[in-house]
């Protein structure tokens, strides 16, 4: 599975969820809440969450991209064009669950938590903006396990799925690049 694809799929499901969960505070239903304690609740749940996903959070981008190993023989990597769908439909009775519980959160105290969502998601695109640079300089595509949605306790890839090691698939260029031919 591509980790850029991935990275990017799941930042903009959590940016279209978190948002339409806020979307009933933003919309005015604020339960009395006056509009500084609104826009620094926002602020903080949207903040924390991007500043965390976009600053320290590379550091494990980085770490796994760095002791990135080719792509073990007969390992079967995803297409792009397969990738979309083999990300979300394991999230899809998840982002539902979620978005109902944030509309719920926000009718009922008008806080829009949401956000903090949303916060995630555009963290996850900044990530999958520097994945994508990366994968230019190394003119490599940089993959990763897929793992199950639920992962059982004695699965015998239960380790790798916990470590997520990052491979680099030299058969495959860059998204912005024409595919190679070798492979």
């Amino acid at each position: 599975m591509g980790v850029v694809a991935s990275a990017r799929t799941m930042g903009t499901l959590s940016i279209l969820a978190g948002t339409t969960g806020a979307l009933p505070v933003l919309l005015g239903h604020t339960q009395g809440m006056s509009g500084a304690a609104i826009t620094t609740s926002a602020l903080l749940l949207f903040g924390l969450p991007f500043a965390w996903f976009a600053g320290p959070r590379r550091t494990w981008y980085r770490e796994r991209l760095e002791a990135a190993t080719p792509t073990p023989p007969g390992a079967v990597v995803v297409s792009r064009k397969d990738e979309y769908r083999r990300v979300t439909e394991p999230l899809t009775k998840g982002v539902i669950v979620v978005l109902v519980v944030e509309l719920f959160v926000a009718f009922m105290t008008g806080v829009p938590i949401g956000l903090a969502l949303s916060g995630i998601g555009a963290g996850l695109l900044s990530q999958a903006h520097w994945l994508a640079r990366q994968e230019r300089k190394r003119s490599v595509r940089i993959v990763c396990p897929l793992s199950p949605g639920r992962v059982a306790a004695d699965d015998p890839h239960l380790s790798v799925y916990r470590a997520v090691p990052f491979f680099t698939d030299s058969g495959h260029a860059p998204a912005d690049q024409p595919e190679s031919r070798a492979h």
